[in-house]
Order: C-alpha cells, then structure tokens, then sequence
C-alpha cells in the first residue's frame, strides 16, 4: 500500500480535493498559477507560493480572496461552482434563476392591508433610472466573476430592462437557452456573434441559440443586514 505522509493526513478535507483534481490533470503546482490569468498589468493573479499554501491549508480557500479563488478554479480547469461542490466549502454559489416580474413594483404603505390586492404600483426610483420595462433579479452564478469592470459577484442584483432586447456589443445581457438562465457579454467573434461569460471556464452561447429577456443596465450589491427596533 502507499504510504501516507503526516502532511497529508493533517491536510484538510476540501485541500485534499484540490490537490487530487491538480493531479488527476497532470499539472505541478506552476502550471495552475500560470493558468489563472494575469491582472490589467500582466502579472499572475495566482502565485506558486499561493496554491501550495491552500493545498496545504496553511491559507483557507475561504481567505484566499475572490479574484485568487476565481484564478485557482481556472487554473484547475473547474467552474466556480464544480470546485464548490468539490470541496464541500459554501463558496455562495447556486444555479442561477429568475425571479418575479413584478418584483420591482412598489406600493403605497396602506397597500399592506390587502397584500393580495395591492391595487396600482407607484413610480419610484428604486430601480435604475431609464429602465422601461424593469426586472429586478439576483445573480447566483459565477459566470461573470471576473477582474474587469464587467465583473458581476454572486448576490448581486440586476436592474434588467426587459424593453432593450436587441443585442449591442459589449453590453451585459440576461439571456436563456436550453440550459436555463445566464448572463453574459454580447461580443463579435470571427465565428459569429455571442453571448460571452467573464469567467471563461464557461463556453460562449452563439447568440442565434440564446433568447434575451433583456440588458442588464445596473448592478448594485445587498445592503448589510440591520435590527428595527
């Protein structure tokens, strides 16, 4: 039987995973960092020095950083969400879904003694300004994490326009296929127009096969949590 070194018994579970995905691919430890991506000024968002130190747990992948985490799941030829599901670790990540289209509808304070009757919504401006036919959604995938401006984090909220469905380069769009729901980059490639994932673990989706529910016009992030008294 092979023996089994001391390091390797006290490397935690979710290390061991990583270590055996890197070499189930054949790949050293250089070989990841190099196939993470480089940052807007060319150097490797992921070290050698920082894969041996989540391998071996002295750095916890929960603390590595987003942009590190990003980087290594690349590196190791895994979605965000496989090496979730790899590690056991809740990294946040779920299927990505759409909500209700009422959900941007607001209502007067009184409309609350007849929640299931709430007459006419009121304007507002909870929602992005210029959006017509406004959807209101939460990202809860990782394909658009990435290190440029286009980069959107799970638990972030979309203000969709669902009357600007007709594709414009470098725009962010909600979009569906047979596989579900996603959103993604509208590009010009030599091969045709497509839909375009920041996070590149995820294949493009030529736009012929893909149906916009409309463009993303703004991204804005959940408050934290507060008690009313």
């Amino acid at each position: 039987m092979p023996r089994v070194s001391r390091q390797q018994k006290d490397r935690p579970a979710w290390a061991q995973a990583l270590v055996k995905r890197r070499m189930a691919l054949g790949k050293r430890q250089e070989d990841v960092a190099a196939a993470g991506g480089y940052d807007e000024e060319g150097k490797e968002v992921l070290t050698t020095s920082n894969v041996a130190d989540v391998e071996t747990g002295r750095v916890h992948l929960l603390n590595v950083g987003l942009g590190k985490a990003v980087a290594l799941a690349k590196g190791l030829d895994w979605s965000f969400s496989q090496m979730q599901r790899a590690t056991g670790l809740d990294l946040g990540i779920a299927d990505a879904s759409l909500v209700a289209e009422g959900s941007a509808d607001v209502y007067p304070l009184q409309a609350a003694l007849t929640p299931d009757d709430p007459g006419a919504p009121i304007d507002h401006h909870a929602v992005a300004p210029d959006v017509k036919q406004p959807l209101l959604l939460r990202m809860d995938s990782d394909e658009m994490m990435g290190l440029t401006a286009a980069s959107i984090r799970p638990g972030e909220f979309l203000h969709v326009d669902r009357a600007d469905t007709t594709p414009a380069e470098g725009r962010v769009y909600v979009v569906t296929d047979e596989d579900g729901v996603h959103v993604r980059m509208y590009t010009q490639t030599r091969l045709g127009p497509v839909f375009r994932a920041e996070n590149r673990s995820h294949e493009d989706i030529p736009a012929s096969e893909a149906r916009v529910v409309g463009v993303v016009n703004t991204v804005t992030s959940d408050r934290e949590p507060h008690q009313l008294n």
